[in-house]
């Protein structure tokens, strides 16, 4: 069973998009990583900030661990950062190590702040991402058309879908996934542990972008029973047993949706979202022994369905139109920019 994974539709087609695409220059793709905490200014870590151009996360891990002399396995980060960009973020170095002051980095490595920390930064130790993306090509009346969509996507939500970077080149990674847990592929010897991650998480983005369009196409006037839900501004979530009860939360908007991410940690929807997320699984071609496996290689977790992009400013500079905005930690720029040049980038972008 060859399995690709399905293109996620757009969100805001009854308004005009901006046209054009994210332009060439490493400027035209600026992140800057929000730490979920910031450095202590003491404890047995250096944190370094730094600042990257063309250059991606693992990269600088390793041209850090060279530098100071420290294996690739010590040094933490938050998030994973892409080389298309100039990205900025927190990485964290044993304490043992020589001070930053000394280290030989590369020129495309800049640190521009030095604290330190009691721990080692781990994935996921973020808030989320600013990004400043610069558009070229862009149609006439994209400013005014740019502002309307951030209104729409505040109004109604961004869909939290995963990008493409997150299966590979022409969707791969998802095929070999499904194939490594249908029985009919073998992982190549020696990359076992490393291609077992990587195939685990493709596998789960794809159930969750194909269980976030399904239950959008249900519609969001009323909550799914059984669905597993987030308290907005709290990590706290619950399954939704009683509709009437928790209708007035969901239309204030005190509830937030989420979509599965198998694991044997994710919380377990009921009744008719469990049907609805069953029948995702099942057109995957994935049967309980292979869900099984995937739960060895992937804890498992809810995520939110739909996020709201802040600190929006959207304005023309030049031949190019800025976007600049903020999102939750694990969101993808690139499906925002998607929805409003509704055209899907070439190449990967940093998302974090």
């Amino acid at each position: 069973m060859t399995v690709t994974p399905e293109r996620p539709p757009l969100w805001t087609l009854g308004l005009p998009g901006v046209g054009g695409r994210i332009g060439p220059e490493l400027t035209d793709f600026v992140v800057e990583e929000l730490p979920a905490y910031a450095p202590s200014g003491s404890g047995d870590h250096w944190y370094v900030l730094v600042k990257k151009r063309g250059v991606n996360t693992r990269d600088a891990a390793l041209a850090i661990a060279r530098a100071s002399g420290c294996a690739e396995r010590d040094i933490g980060y938050a998030g994973m950062k892409d080389r298309h960009g100039v990205t900025t973020q927190w990485l964290s170095v044993p304490g043992r190590a020589p001070a930053p002051d000394t280290w030989q980095l590369p020129a495309e490595l800049t640190v521009v702040e030095v604290s330190r920390h009691t721990n080692k930064l781990r994935t996921g130790h973020l808030r989320g991402n600013r990004f400043d993306v610069g558009l070229v090509g862009t149609l006439e009346g994209a400013e005014e058309h740019a502002r309307a969509l951030f209104a729409e996507l505040a109004r109604r939500g961004h869909v939290n879908y995963f990008g493409s970077q997150r299966f590979g080149r022409d969707g791969r990674n998802l095929a070999e996934a499904v194939a490594w847990l249908g029985g009919e592929a073998r992982l190549p010897r020696g990359r076992e542990r490393f291609l077992a991650k990587l195939y685990a998480s493709a596998l789960q983005s794809e159930i969750f972008n194909r269980y976030a369009t399904r239950r959008l196409e249900r519609g969001l006037g009323e909550l799914l029973l059984g669905e597993v839900v987030r308290l907005a501004g709290a990590g706290a979530s619950f399954v939704v047993e009683d509709m009437a009860r928790e209708a007035p939360r969901w239309q204030a908007r005190d509830l937030c949706l989420t979509g599965p991410m198998p694991g044997p940690k994710m919380r377990e929807a009921k009744a008719d979202a469990a049907d609805l997320e069953a029948e995702v699984i099942a057109g995957l071609g994935l049967d309980p022994a292979a869900l099984d496996e995937l739960g060895r290689h992937a804890p498992g977790t809810r995520r939110d369905l739909l996020v709201v992009p802040e600190g929006v400013s959207v304005a023309m500079e030049g031949d190019r139109l800025r976007l600049r905005f903020t999102l939750p930690a694990g969101s993808y720029a690139t499906m925002l920019v998607r929805e409003l040049t509704r055209a899907d980038e070439a190449g990967a972008r940093s998302d974090g």
